[in-house]
């Protein structure tokens, strides 16, 4: 048995001279367009980097760092899930800035750190106002008083009159201040973002805004309402990668379910662009990665490819680079410690099928027991599997959906020659499609589908050998 090599999806190595060198997705079209796109702009922008759960937007955003900085325009990266403990996101911002200017030299480094000094003064009428939680709190002390009859009502009403006023005074010398000290912050915010830039060429200072859908939804909110309403000068560009879907809950959970999310993004994003999905370049990868490919050899290849297949589910499925990496661990684990795996074709369709139910559609998954074992329409798992592959079938796709259907027609073989033994090919076919009142084309095409099967081996029993085999992935911890 050869060595179990056993790896989560770990973010590649971006080579600091040649930031594509380990790119397995093809990102670099992505990114020099990008650049080209913010880089022609003269004032402020927000860009949105949109992509889902898995999809690589961390890698992707640093080897568009890494690409910026090997242009000599200057960036930041900023971690947003990282920060979300602190009560201000300004100061988490500033203080990203701040640490950015110790790779600054010489004159640009003096005249940054003088103008950060200027901004530190500035932000303490920017941030949040803790005094009026601090008055809150002697009131309700004094309200404490009253109750108990240790103050009269009336001495406190005077008091509570004058404190009001004085509150009110307060505020309003507070905003006609920040009106003026915002105005200077920015101004000091615009020179001090030209410090960072390396040549005589005015070059923007890029900051990236990573995992801000992870955030708290109150952070996340400030985040966003930062960047546009107080970075917004001239010399910075922002770029933030997140999953809108997810930050659209975030947003939701703050302001209500009615909220018109995209309405309310529209005020902080001036442009999205959505992550490219790159499946089978990954999965390919991957096969490789893991040494894969000897297993796929072994089989005879009457029913068709099974890592053909593999590349068409991945995709059809749409699986993210986070789940594909998981798949194929579970993947390598099966075959590596299950010496006697049957490595046929039919077997790679319905091993490769039942991991993905394992990541994609676990409740599916789970349902597959010999305590159910009737008919089809009876049968949770089956049903539900036959209606899952079915909804991914795509008009005109007819190499994909020729996969998929000889997969349906495996799963219909599998259950039905355990509840009938002696049912044969044509029955079960013209069952499943009455019942699912599909066309004569669909059974045409499943009944050549199973005059090419010649194998008898496909059980319950064996079915359920394989579900086992995948769940011994649930004892290995991946590092």
């Amino acid at each position: 048995m050869g060595k179990l090599s056993l790896s989560k999806c770990q973010p590649i190595e971006i080579d600091a001279d040649n930031p594509f060198k380990n790119d397995v997705l093809g990102r670099e079209e992505n990114i020099t367009v990008l650049t080209q796109f913010i880089t022609s702009f003269e004032q402020s922008i927000v860009l949105c980097i949109d992509g889902g759960w898995g999809q690589g937007k961390t890698t992707f955003i640093k080897m568009w760092q890494q690409y910026l900085k090997n242009q000599h325009i200057p960036t930041i990266y900023f971690n947003a899930w990282e920060s979300d403990y602190t009560d201000d996101a300004l100061i988490a911002l500033i203080g990203e800035i701040s640490l950015a200017i110790d790779n600054l030299s010489g004159e640009a480094e003096s005249k940054a750190k003088g103008l950060l000094s200027i901004i530190k003064d500035k932000i303490r009428y920017l941030i949040k106002d803790g005094s009026s939680k601090e008055w809150l709190t002697i009131v309700s002390a004094i309200g404490s008083f009253i109750s108990k009859g240790h103050i009269k009502a009336d001495k406190i009403a005077e008091f509570a009159t004058n404190l009001n006023a004085a509150l009110a005074k307060d505020q309003i010398e507070k905003y006609e201040k920040s009106k003026q000290v915002l105005l200077e912050f920015k101004q000091a915010l615009s020179r001090l973002a030209e410090c960072y830039s390396s040549n005589e060429e005015k070059k923007p200072l890029v900051i990236f805004i990573d995992e801000l859908d992870r955030c708290r939804p109150d952070f996340a909110i400030e985040v966003l309402e930062k960047a546009k309403h107080l970075f917004n000068v001239d010399n910075i560009i922002f770029v933030l990668a997140t999953d809108k879907t997810q930050l659209g809950h975030s947003i939701r959970a703050v302001y209500g379910q009615g909220l018109d999310v995209n309405g309310y993004l529209r005020r902080f994003i001036d442009f999205d662009y959505l992550l490219p999905l790159s499946n089978q370049p990954y999965i390919i990868y991957l096969i490789n990665k893991f040494s894969l490919e000897k297993y796929f050899l072994k089989t005879e290849k009457h029913l068709g490819d099974p890592k053909f297949f593999l590349q068409i589910i991945v995709e059809k499925y749409n699986l993210s680079l986070r789940e594909q990496d998981a798949f194929c661990n579970i993947f390598n684990i099966v075959v590596r410690s299950n010496a006697t795996i049957y490595l046929n074709e039919w077997f790679f369709f319905i091993f490769i099928f039942l991991i993905i139910l394992k990541i994609k559609f676990p409740d599916i998954y789970k349902n597959l027991s010999n305590r159910n074992i009737s008919y089809y329409y009876n049968n949770s798992f089956l049903y539900d599997a036959l209606k899952n592959i079915h909804s991914h079938h795509t008009p005109n796709d007819f190499v994909a959906n020729h996969y998929l259907e000889l997969l349906e027609y495996l799963l219909l073989e599998v259950f039905e020659k355990f509840r009938i033994p002696i049912l044969d090919s044509v029955e079960i076919i013209e069952n499943y499609v009455e019942y699912f009142k599909f066309d004569k084309n669909k059974k045409n095409r499943l009944m050549g589908i199973a005059s090419s099967f010649k194998d008898n081996c496909v059980s319950l029993p064996l079915l359920l050998d394989i579900k086992k085999s995948i769940e011994i992935s649930n004892s290995f911890k991946f590092n």
